[in-house]
């Protein structure tokens, strides 16, 4: 992908790809233009929504409610303001000790092993047990939510069938197939909410059923659409970032020589993974006029797609942006996007990595990656493994 990126961002750094009639944008200025500039920038995803209703039970999928990633103000501010105390600085820090018991708990279980999946046995779990005990929702249903994420995220239409006219997805299998997906999380979080309802608690699930927007308490259908969302926004990233920055640091051996030597050096090596090897891809905008990027009239109502991973790669705003340099300043990456719809969990994903890996370095010495066993998901969205085994010299719990 990385070798398609340079090519477009010299040559085609604008390009309508007419199978799907969709724009892809591979530069950073124009990138963070059309993620920053809501004003003629749109996120909402009227026609994605509409294809979903068709494919399934409109009543029952949380398509049908709304979420915030596909807002645009003044709306947008309502609904992020309903769980921005949850993560806020100090919010995050107070999470702190509880990642450092998760963490070693997950370590304990395979330190004398000498091997394991890091994406199973640490990248996924970790921010999966975080968010799940944030929203209020049984740690021991983890299983059933990685099938989700699986489910969602793996595996993706391309772009030409997400973008059809309406009417010519309706018996489309695989867009039935992810419509089912998203009914079995509303069942399961309608189930939960019914429960709140009856007996509150000190949880976020709890926090949304009081909430009000203009007054009016959220309908069922928008909060189980933010408990989706906080379920897997909450992790997915955290976990291709811990991923990611283990695959960064063995192909770059000399980063953990420098770590080790200058351990303060890690919130920054965390920033140059997020650059580097973006957990997400791409973001969708669709244009709310005309608008002109690199020399390219876009017309109104296209849709986009902005690569952030190309952005964070791009030579006019990064010097040597091929090199993994942990020491890179300034580093004014996009990984979590920028303006209105920056990552509002990326204050809990940072956390989440600066806690868990100097312990995964100091307590799983003389780490390896198992090339031939790592395996990416097929996500067209995010960049993740699926599987990625490591080995290690075996010792014993730490007391």
């Amino acid at each position: 992908m990385y070798n398609w990126f340079e090519q477009m961002r010299q040559t085609q750094p604008v390009w309508l790809d007419e199978e799907s009639n969709c724009w892809h944008v591979f530069r950073y200025d124009d990138v963070n233009t059309a993620i920053t500039d809501y004003q003629r920038f749109s996120s909402e995803r009227r026609m994605q929504r509409e294809a979903m209703a068709t494919a399934g039970s409109p009543n029952k999928t949380p398509f049908t409610g709304r979420s915030i990633i596909a807002m645009d103000p003044p709306q947008h501010r309502q609904y992020r303001n309903l769980v921005t105390s949850a993560f806020t600085p100090r919010a995050i820090d107070k999470l702190r000790g509880r990642v450092t018991q998760i963490t070693q708990e997950l370590l304990d279980k395979v330190v004398a092993n000498g091997s394991m999946d890091f994406a199973d046995d640490i990248a996924y779990p970790l921010p999966t047990i975080v968010i799940a005990e944030m929203l209020g929702v049984p740690v021991s249903d983890r299983p059933l939510f990685q099938s989700w994420a699986d489910g969602l995220l793996r595996r993706q239409l391309n772009d030409a069938e997400v973008f059809r006219p309406v009417e010519e997805q309706r018996n489309n299998p695989e867009l039935q197939r992810l419509t089912r997906v998203f009914e079995e999380m509303s069942d399961y979080f309608e189930r939960m909410l019914e429960e709140r309802k009856r007996e509150p608690r000190d949880d976020m699930m709890s926090a949304l059923l009081q909430a009000e927007v203009d007054g009016q308490h959220l309908s069922m259908e928008d909060t189980i659409s933010f408990c989706t969302l906080l379920l897997l926004a909450g992790h997915v990233t955290t976990t291709n970032l811990l991923s990611q920055a283990i695959r960064c640091f063995d192909e770059h051996p000399d980063t953990l020589t420098q770590l080790k030597k200058e351990p303060e050096l890690m919130p920054s090596a965390i920033e140059e993974v997020l650059r580097y090897a973006s957990p997400v891809w791409r973001l969708v905008r669709t244009t709310k006029e005309a608008v002109t990027l690199s020399g390219i009239t876009i017309p109104q109502d296209a849709t986009i797609f902005t690569w952030l991973s190309s952005a964070n790669r791009d030579p006019q705003q990064f010097t040597e942006p091929e090199r993994f340099d942990i020491t890179r300043t300034p580093n004014k990456h996009v990984a979590f996007g920028h303006g209105i719809h920056f990552c509002i969990g990326a204050p809990l994903s940072r956390m989440e990595a600066s806690v868990a890996l100097p312990m995964i370095l100091k307590q799983l010495p003389n780490m390896r990656v198992d090339r031939s066993g790592s395996q990416l998901f097929e996500g067209r969205f995010l960049f993740g493994f699926k599987h990625l085994p490591i080995t290690f010299d075996a010792h014993a719990q730490t007391a």
